[in-house]
């Protein structure tokens, strides 16, 4: 082979092997394939269309205190409550939501100190203002039924404390939802009305409420 041929070859090598460099340098963007870098920026924001909605589940923790009623022989306590409900719209969800509560009783001896619980069964009618697509406000109203365990509150004069009685009132809250589509985190305070857990002199109880939750839309 002379140096005419080899160098002819060698051109020919070259030349081959730039062809595939300068088809990859011209090749035209598939329409079907989700590359996040062509994508354009207006693409990449997320909205609370993305969220799922409809039925969820809230786990809530956090305490309570009575002001008036029987709130001057008893301790605040630990509230704990499971939430389930469902959206209807962005801003309007109704659920029902069941609370236990913990109670030590304050008041002088005799009887002994002791402690009690607190059941309650709620509806609830929600209303939500979103704020960012994260973060929201929202407000609701409450209105069901509850109770006190064992005939402890009957010492001091509640007769109707082991009664199932009525409960009324509202909470406000505010939502902050992850990036995760299904879950977000909030922080909620309220205030409900015990007619059944009025002192014997008529005076009536108020149940003031803090707590965090965690939300999971199904």
């Amino acid at each position: 082979m002379n140096a005419r041929a080899l160098l002819w070859m060698t051109g020919v090598l070259v030349l081959g092997g730039g062809l595939p460099r300068a088809a990859a340098q011209s090749e035209v963007p598939d329409s079907t394939r989700l590359d996040v870098e062509r994508l354009p920026p207006e693409a990449l924001q997320i909205t609370r269309d993305m969220y799922s909605v409809g039925l969820h589940l809230r786990a809530e923790l956090g305490g309570q205190g009575f002001i008036g009623g029987v709130g001057r022989i008893s301790e605040p306590g630990a509230l704990a409550r499971i939430v389930v409900g469902y959206d209807l719209t962005d801003w309007f969800a109704l659920a029902a939501q069941l609370g236990l509560a913990f109670h030590a009783t304050a008041a002088p001896a005799p009887p002994a100190a002791t402690a009690f619980q607190v059941y309650t069964l709620l509806a609830q009618a929600r209303f939500q203002a979103n704020l960012s697509t994260r973060a929201a406000l929202w407000v609701s109203g409450d209105l069901g039924a509850g109770t006190v365990d064992g005939d402890f509150l009957q010492a001091w004069g509640y007769d109707d404390a082991g009664d199932l009685g009525l409960v009324y009132g509202g909470t406000i809250g505010f939502d902050w939802h992850l990036f995760n589509p299904h879950h977000s985190l909030g922080l909620s305070l309220g205030a409900h009305q015990y007619p059944g857990l009025s002192d014997p002199a008529g005076e009536k109880t108020i149940a003031v409420e803090s707590l965090a939750y965690l939300k999971y839309v199904f």
